[in-house]
Formats: structure tokens, sequence, C-alpha cells
């Protein structure tokens, strides 16, 4: 029984190599799972014979999938069949070692990958592993279809036999009973033999025997083998209704009586059909195989070996630490816990004080009769369910201001309509088929500001109000976003709390903020494509003391890749400008390929290389348990004798060292142009303005002359009178 059993660290078996950046067992996949993970990772090969009895790696049966053959030889497909099934493809059986090893390349061979490293590496033979590991790795030779094989005359025993003599083997896995069987008795008591488990119906080829029957039957599984190689679901198994855990089984228990290893398979980061309780971070699922206290899963075959050491050398057992306001890295909710629950919620807020946010926000909309309120876009179609109402389908109209497309926007319709909507829950990869938890839909309504402050008081949490589209709402629409924000800052006691931060993309907004209160200002960037100097900070310099990067323009990719290090964080930095970076989201597809589909990667390079003062994310938690990590601030964790540390990302190596044919995107010509041409509003005593009606829709029409005389900020002078006076009472008090 391997020693992962007797309570030490889960081994890390990287399948393939790092199989989910390169094409799988290659010399890139090998070299970058040997350099980035723990140091007695096990490098894996799914082993096949060529028809003059060598050994290659390659996953799957049909070289089609993992190979250019289908490009650069289609008329070598053949059909064979394979354990019963016919099959049309490509078979090592039918080509020599000589033609695969030099006429055709690797591919990645899962569609969701990159493909920027296909046709770069040849395909290896298993000994190819001892110079790819670094001098640090364990080896795991995987054999799949040892019968078919037999089949054709090449005997899968005596080649393991052979390769024994070759190279230190220190597992050997395969599906079929017959095999292990066969090997018992004739290989070193230094290599384990692991049973790998298909799913509970099917049938191991050798024996006619299903897997559930198989498994019923641990004892006699211990006699010919190790342990067991299984599917994480066998383990923790899943509603697929809900897409969330069901209740732990017992098969790690009840294999360690016998003295079985469980070693588990479908570990990858980016898998298309998420499992909800893990927020996309795999950190939390790898954590969830190896709880603090009682029996845990003794290996896990990944595709992403880097994220698998990153859970076991620099997670397990970290426990996220109370981040209080003003503290640096800021962590800072993105409509709150919006990645897990409908955005400007109090379950979002929940969630993100659950956390560990520093700060919550709330981005700010305005109804048509003037009342604040907290949604993620001013666009009602976007995270509630207006849709589902047939009569306010009839306000969908076009703003320019605001979107490209058509909405039904939260400035034509009041608050009493608006407080019979529900929040749903917002996917922002949708289009990717990458889908957020729906499991709270419609179950909490619409939130006004003054709620959320109410709320937001009673926590040690900061608060972010974000003012969207300010300027335009206040001259071109007659709201009085300022004297609503004011007010209901007022109202809840926070009129002068060191607590807020005021965020706006205007800066017409922040001078008057910085003229009448003393709250922290942030300016938001919005655009992902302009050009920023010295002389643009200075501009930015002179609004406020923080600002809010756009995380493209922090991080420059192309083609999916990284490319480069920017400089602009040090240019705010240079005089004195507190950067945060927008909006990081767990789901792999929003990520760049450097960060191996990995969301702690990419917090750990904002934070180490740029040097960010802070995050604005949808996952607050990630973020939490990243700066609670026992490996952050470049040192290195201790775990079973060995170093080890988070692998630092350097923008544009991969594309640099790889030589990959990815250019940078051209250098904007447009500089970020920070007052925009707004004129400064200026208070007046007007009174805040009445509800205009749910169906008068602004278009994008230019302002006329008659109003445009009467378009400053409108606040009452009684309101004013009041924020005045509870300043010099808490200053002095």
């Amino acid at each position: 029984m391997h020693s992962e059993c007797r309570g030490s660290p889960p081994l890390i078996i990287a399948h393939g190599g790092a199989s989910g950046l390169f094409p799988d067992q290659t010399a890139g996949a090998y070299i970058y799972a040997a350099s980035t993970s723990l140091q007695n990772t096990a490098l894996s090969c799914d082993v096949q014979l060529t028809k003059d009895g060598y050994g290659i790696c390659r996953t799957g049966i049909n070289l089609g999938d993992s190979t250019t053959i289908n490009a650069t030889y289609p008329q070598l497909a053949t059909e064979l069949i394979v354990n019963g099934e016919l099959i049309q493809g490509f078979f090592s059986v039918n080509l020599t070692a000589s033609f695969v090893l030099n006429n055709i390349s690797a591919v990645q061979s899962n569609a969701a990958r990159t493909i920027a490293f296909d046709g770069m590496f040849p395909v290896t033979q298993p000994t190819d592993m001892i110079k790819f590991s670094l001098n640090t790795s364990l080896f795991w030779i995987n054999v799949e279809y040892p019968s078919f094989f037999y089949q054709h005359g090449l005997n899968m025993t005596s080649y393991i036999h052979e390769l024994i003599s070759n190279m230190p083997i220190d597992f050997v896995s395969s599906p079929e009973v017959g095999f292990l069987k066969t090997l018992k008795s004739s290989v070193p008591k230094t290599t384990n033999l692991v049973l790998k488990v298909g799913e509970t119906d099917k049938v191991d080829p050798s024996t006619n025997i299903t897997y559930g029957s198989l498994l019923s039957n641990l004892s006699d599984i211990a006699t010919y083998a190790s342990g067991i190689l299984v599917h994480k679901e066998y383990i923790w198994p899943v509603d697929n209704a809900t897409l969330y855990l069901e209740a732990e089984s017992t098969i790690i228990r009840e294999a360690h009586k016998v003295q079985l290893a469980v070693y588990g398979y479908g570990f990858v980061n980016d898998p298309m059909i998420p499992i909800y309780n893990y927020s996309f971070d795999p950190i939390r699922e790898y954590l969830q195989f190896v709880p603090a206290s009682g029996s845990h899963i003794d290996g896990f075959l990944s595709d992403f070996p880097t994220t698998a050491s990153e859970a076991i050398a620099c997670f397990r057992g970290a426990t996220p630490a109370v981040r209080l306001a003003g503290t640096k890295p800021f962590i800072i909710s993105h409509n709150g816990d919006s990645g897990n629950y409908p955005g400007c919620t109090k379950l979002a807020y929940d969630g993100a004080v659950r956390g560990g946010a520093s700060y919550i926000d709330c981005p700010v909309q305005m109804t048509s009769d003037g009342i604040a309120i907290c949604r993620e876009s001013p666009d009602l179609l976007i995270g509630t369910d207006v849709s589902t109402h047939s009569d306010f389908l009839k306000r969908l109209s076009l703003i320019r201001q605001f979107q490209a497309e058509k909405g039904i926007f939260s400035i034509n319709m009041t608050w009493a309509e608006i407080q019979t909507l529900k929040a749903t829950m917002f996917s922002p990869e949708e289009d990717f088929n990458v889908i957020r938890n729906p499991a709270y839909n419609n179950q909490e309504g619409v939130l006004q500001l003054t709620d959320f402050l109410n709320y937001a008081k009673n926590t040690s949490v900061g608060i972010l109000i974000d003012i969207q589209n300010g300027y335009f709402l206040e001259t071109e629409v007659d709201k009085n976003v300022v004297g609503a924000v004011l007010a209901s800052l007022n109202a809840s006691g926070l009129a002068s709390s060191d607590r807020v931060m005021i965020q706006s993309e205007d800066s017409a907004i922040l001078s008057l903020f910085r003229q009448v209160t003393n709250y922290t200002l942030i300016y938001r960037v919005v655009d992902t494509d302009v050009l920023v100097t010295k002389t643009e900070v200075s501009d930015v310099k002179a609004l406020a003391n923080f600002v809010t990067l756009p995380r493209a323009l922090v991080q420059v990719a192309s083609n999916g890749f990284l490319v480069n290090k920017t400089d602009i964080v040090d240019l705010f930095h240079a005089q004195n400008v507190s950067v945060f970076v927008s909006f990081l989201r767990n789901e792999f597809v929003a990520l760049p390929y450097d960060y191996d589909s990995d969301p702690t990667l990419e917090l750990d390079t904002l934070l180490k290389v740029y040097n960010v003062d802070g995050v604005i994310t949808d996952f607050p938690a990630t973020a939490s348990y990243y700066l609670s990590n026992t490996c952050s601030n470049m040192k290195t964790q201790a775990i079973g004798g060995q170093q080890y540390g988070i692998q630092t990302v350097v923008p544009g190596a991969l594309v640099t060292q790889l030589a990959l044919n990815i250019q940078p995107p051209p250098p904007s010509q447009a500089r970020l142009n920070v007052s925009n041409g707004e004129r400064n509003l200026s208070l007046t005593l007007n009174a805040p303005s009445t509800s205009p009606g749910p169906n008068t829709a602004p278009t994008a029409s230019p302002p006329s002359p008659q109003s445009e005389a009467s378009r400053s900020l409108k606040l009452n002078i009684t309101l004013i009178s009041i924020i005045i006076a509870s300043i010099i009472f808490h200053h002095f008090k």
C-alpha cells in the first residue's frame, strides 16, 4: 500500500504532464509539470504499442484525436473493434514506431483548450519521461487496452516487464483485472499496481464483471492491487439536476480498511459542467477531498498538476482572516458575491462579507421617480426577471449612452414597478455555455441604496458606492443622482463615515463630491483600449487618490495569451495613486491561458507582479483565501520535506520562450480623456425632480438649448444643511 494511506499528503499525478495547457504526454507538458508541481509529482503515460512492439504515450485508442495524423495521413484511417465496439480512426497497431515518432506530432485533444501548441511537439515514448522529469518525479504507467493489444499479437505484459528493466516504474494502472493479475507476481514490490475503475455498469473486458460488482469486493481487489483509481464522483457524488455535491460515499474508508489506496481521476480546472459548491475555483475542489481530519484521498490524477500542488502545499488548513476596510490589498466585491448569488441582493452581500471582502459595493442606478437603487446594470434585463412581465416589455428602448443594445432601463420604471421584480443570476460567460448557479433566482427583490447602506453599516466591512453614468443622468435625464446618494448616506447615518468610498467614471461627479464631502474618491477607467501616460495620471490624481482599471488594460492578452508586462500600474504608483483592477472572475474562459485556468494564479500575478492595491471581484472568497494561503508573500511552504511556493506567472513568458506566433495588439492611439469634455456641475437650490412617468425614455439626440441652462445638479438646501451639520457634529464630537 502506498504511503499516502498512512497520513502523508496526497500524491499528485500529472495526467500526461500539464495536459490542461499543452498537448498531453509531450515534452512541453512533462517539463512544465515537473517544474511547477510538488517535487514527488508522478508523471503519467497512457502507453500504447505500435505494430513492431514499441511503446508510445498517447491518450485514447484513436490517434486521430490527439495527433496530426488525421490531417497529414487521412488515407491511413481504418476500422477496428476495441473492447467489443467498432471504432473508425487511426491505430498504433497499424503503424511502426518509426512512422509515429518521425511523421506525426501531438495536438490538444480537448476542444476547450488552446491549440497554440498543436504540432509543436513529437509523440513521446515512456522512457522519455526520465529526461523530462528534472530528476524529481515518480512515474505512472496506465495501460488502458491490454486485451486489445493481445488481440493484435502484442503482449503488453512482456512490454511492461521490459520497460521496468529500463526505467523506474512506481505505478502501473489498468482497468483490466486479468492484466494486473499477470503482473502481480512478476513486478518489483516497489511498483504499485492500481485498478482503474470505470462506470459502475461498465464491464471489465478481462473478466466480464461490472466495475460495480468488482467494487463490492474490495478485499478481492487487495489480492492483486495496492490501490484503486476511481472517478472523483465515486467519492463525492453529484446531483446532476442541481449540480451540487451529494453526501460523501464511504469508498475511501472502506478501501483503507483493506489497505487499498484510493486515487481519483477527472480533476480539471476547465469543466464544461461546473459543480456549484466550488464556485468555479479548482482549489476548493481539491480541498474537498482532503479534509482537515479523517480519511482523505490518496492521490489526484490531474490535468493541472500545478493547481493540485498549490491546493495541497498552500491552502490545506488555511483559514481566511477577517480583512478590515482600508487594509491593502483591498478585496472589493463586484455586485456582492455575484459569482454565487444574484448580484446586488442581500444574499450576495452576505456571501461577500462571509467570504472575506473588505468592501462591498452598490452600483447606483436611478428609477424614473428619482430613487437610487443597487443594480449591476441600468438595463434590468440583466439580473432581474423583468422579461417575464409582459407589461414591462413595452418599455424596451435604446439608450446609446448606456449600451449599444436595446434594454429595459431602470430610469423608465418607477420604484413601485421595480419592487415587483425579482433578482436573477447573471452569467457573464454565458456565450461560452458557462452558467452560474441558478438556485437562488427569484428569491429576493431589488434593493434601494438606503437598504444597502443600512445593511452595510451593521457589518465590519467598508462601503463602495459606484455611481454609473452619473454625468449623463444629471445633465440629460434630469436625475439628481448625487443628491440621492448624499440623502441616502445621511439617512443611514454615514454622512461622514471614513468607511465610505465613492467611485465614478465621470470627473464632474467626483469633482462635486470633492467639493462637498471628505469621502475617499475613486476614478474608474471604463475603456480597455486607451493610452495612459504621466499626463493622464496627473489628471486622475487631481480628482482622486485611487483609480480602478479594467483588467484588460493592466494585463494585455492576444489570442488568449499574456503579452509582455504593462507599466500602467507603475505610472499611477509613481504619483501615489493606488490601483484597483476589475473585474475578476473565476470561470476558466475568463482567464488567459497562462494562468492554467486557475484564478489563484491570476490573483498572484496581479498582486505580486503588477503590485495592484486591490481587486474588484465576483468571487471575493477566492481572493480572501489567496491572501490567507501559507505560501503567500513569496514564501515557500514545507510539505513532506519539500519546499513549494505558488508559481508566479511572468506575463509574456510562454509566448516568448516557446516562440509562439502571437503578436501584441497595436498600441492605442487614443489617450485617456479624464474630463471627457464634461463641464463643471454646480449645486443649486432646486428640489429633486419628481417622477416623469414610465414612458419618458431619453433618446440619443443632443440636448436642446432650452434645457441646457437647467442642467446642473439639484440638491435641496435642507439636505445640504443637514449634511454639513452632520459633518461638523461628527468631526467635533
